[in-house]
């Protein structure tokens, strides 16, 4: 089983390539994209967590066997990544899927000894940040260049950006009149 976290603050196509890539290169039979509440170590979304969900849920409503959770979203729920596998564990094969971004401050998350045990993980490839070590798995993909800060900026300047959106996010995007 893949588990793919974030803010998901928008998803964009990016997100759909790491999910499709992880599905058929690591044989994933499930994937579980988990949209975080308020993470530790960001600022909050102008966006609430909810409206977050119905982007992710609408990003990756077309995608076979995958799922979006509300499971950090939930009233007591795990918020720190290890605490989110450990609950999904349950004696399964799990797959960490993220980005080499992510990866290269994956030393600084929390307990990143508890999250080596409960999955393996899975790096989409991003330019200017390393391949993954020897032992983790490296997603053979073109690299993931797309970023949901940069998203955000341009939606707020009023750029066009629904072709690094799924048509589903960006009709959200647009007749909400999100980020702008």
């Amino acid at each position: 089983m893949g588990i793919f976290g974030g803010q998901f603050d928008p998803p964009h196509n990016g997100h759909l390539a790491v999910v499709r890539a992880a599905r058929e290169q690591v044989a994933l039979d499930q994937v579980i994209v988990i949209p975080d509440g308020t993470p530790p170590h960001r600022e909050p979304s102008a966006l609430d967590p909810a409206t977050r969900v119905r982007l992710a849920r609408a990003a990756f409503a077309a995608e076979p066997a995958v799922t979006v959770s509300v499971m950090a979203l939930d009233a007591g729920a795990p918020v720190f990544m290890a605490d989110k596998l450990e609950r999904l564990a349950n004696g399964r094969e799990l797959f960490l899927l993220l980005g080499a971004d992510q990866y290269a401050a994956f030393d600084r998350w929390r307990d990143p000894q508890r999250i080596r045990r409960l999955a393996a993980l899975v790096v989409a490839p991003r330019s200017g940040f390393p391949p993954p070590a020897a032992g983790d798995l490296a997603l053979a993909m073109s690299p993931v260049d797309c970023a949901s800060s940069e998203l955000r900026e341009a939606l707020a300047r009023g750029e066009d950006v629904r072709d690094q959106l799924p048509d589903a996010v960006w009709a959200i995007i647009d007749r909400e009149r999100l980020y702008g």
